[in-house]
């Protein structure tokens, strides 16, 4: 449970963070932004899953 919610909470920062740098104090080239959102997206699902297939 704590191993979810850590996955969970990291790919929220991670997307948080880059969304309001990109928004408010520099414009982040897709080339980073993508993969780095994708990341962030990515640990939010696995966190969401992970106890699912126990």
């Amino acid at each position: 449970m704590k191993d979810k919610n850590i996955l969970i909470s990291m790919g929220i920062i991670i997307y948080i963070v880059m969304s309001g740098i990109d928004r408010f104090v520099y414009h982040i080239p897709n080339v980073m932004y993508i993969p780095v959102a994708i990341l962030g997206i990515a640990l939010i699902l696995i966190g969401f899953f992970k106890d699912k297939s126990k």
